[in-house]
C-alpha cells in the first residue's frame, strides 16, 4: 500500500508549491494529511507532513509530530497518538475502535491552531472472490524466449476473479511467503521483490503468470477495493506542467486525502514442472 499512496502524496506535495494563496490558508500554513483506514484493521496509517515549497530540492516533506489528531465515528472522538517509530505517523492504541464496512469516519487535525477535516466511508470487501486454481505449474523458462514471443506466458497462468459490476477500482498485493524463495528465472537481473503491488484497475480479474511473479513457492494475494476519493486522486495524478491546477484533495482547510479500503485474500502455490 505504501508504494501507491507515496506516489500520489508526493504529487500533492509538489503541486502545493505551485498553488496561489487560497481563501482558506496560505500554502505556507497548509499541511498534508495522508490518512488511510482498512476494514477490520487498526487505525495506524495516518501521516501528517508539511508541504514542500516551489523550487525545493527535497524529495520528502518534513514530518509533523506534534499535531492533535482525532478520528470521529458516530460522534465519538478517538484521540490518536504519535507513532515514535515512524516520524509523522499517528495511530490509535485503544481497543474500542472498530472499522467496519459501511462506517463513516471523519478525521480532524489541529496543527498550529489550523484545523483541517476530512471524511470517508469504509467500502465492502471484494465480492465473490475466487481463484481458478490453487496450484500454478511453471517449468523452467528462458526469459529471452518470452521476450522474443517464442513462449506465451499465458500458457502458464491462473486468474483471480471478483465481482465488479460498478467499475470500482481494485489493486492486488502479491507476496511470496517462503523464507528463501527459489527464483523462476536464472537471470539474476530478472529477480524482483518478493512482494509486489499492482496499479489500481477497474478490472474484475488479475492474471498470475511468469511476468507477474519471480519465485516458486507459497503466495498470498490480497485484493483491495479502493474507495472513491482515492480513485479520484489516482485518475488525476498526472497534470500538464503547462497548466498546473490546485491538487485534488478531500481535506477541508488542508491538503491530502482521507480514504478507506477493504480487502479479501486468496492463497496459491507456484511449483516447478
Amino acid at each position: 500500500m505504501n508504494k501507491l499512496y507515496i506516489l500520489f502524496i508526493s504529487a500533492i506535495l509538489f503541486l502545493a508549491g505551485c498553488v496561489d494563496e487560497t481563501p482558506l490558508e496560505t500554502t505556507s500554513n497548509l499541511f498534508v494529511i495522508s490518512a488511510f483506514l482498512y476494514e477490520g484493521e487498526p487505525a495506524q496509517n495516518i501521516q501528517i507532513t508539511s508541504t514542500l515549497a516551489l523550487g525545493s530540492t527535497d524529495s520528502v516533506a518534513p514530518p509533523i509530530n506534534d499535531a492533535i489528531v482525532y478520528l470521529i465515528k458516530n460522534e465519538n472522538r478517538y484521540l490518536l497518538e504519535q507513532n515514535f517509530e515512524m516520524p509523522g505517523y499517528y495511530k490509535y492504541t485503544g481497543n474500542d475502535l472498530f472499522i467496519n464496512a459501511g462506517d463513516i469516519f471523519k478525521i480532524e487535525v489541529n496543527y498550529n491552531n489550523v484545523i483541517a477535516y476530512g471524511e470517508t466511508s469504509i467500502p465492502n470487501k471484494p465480492q465473490n472472490l475466487s481463484i481458478s486454481d490453487s496450484i500454478l505449474t511453471i517449468p523452467y523458462i528462458n526469459f529471452q524466449d518470452i521476450k522474443l514471443g517464442l513462449v506465451n506466458p499465458d500458457n502458464y497462468s491462473i486468474a483471480i476473479n471478483w465481482e465488479n459490476n460498478d467499475s470500482s477500482y481494485y489493486y492486488v498485493v502479491l507476496e511470496n511467503l517462503e523464507n528463501i524463495p527459489t527464483p523462476i528465472f536464472d537471470n539474476v537481473s530478472l529477480q524482483r521483490f518478493t512482494k509486489s503491488i499492482s496499479s489500481p484497475s477497474k478490472r474484475g480479474d488479475f492474471v498470475i503468470n511468469p511476468l507477474t511473479v519471480s519465485y516458486y513457492g507459497r503466495y498470498r494475494a490480497v485484493i483491495y477495493k479502493v474507495n472513491q476519493e482515492y480513485a479520484d486522486l489516482y485518475e488525476s495524478r498526472q497534470q500538464d506542467s503547462r497548466n498546473l491546477q490546485e491538487p485534488l484533495t478531500n481535506i477541508i482547510n488542508g491538503l491530502g486525502v482521507f480514504s478507506a479500503f477493504a480487502s479479501d485474500t486468496v492463497w496459491f502455490n507456484i511449483v516447478q514442472e
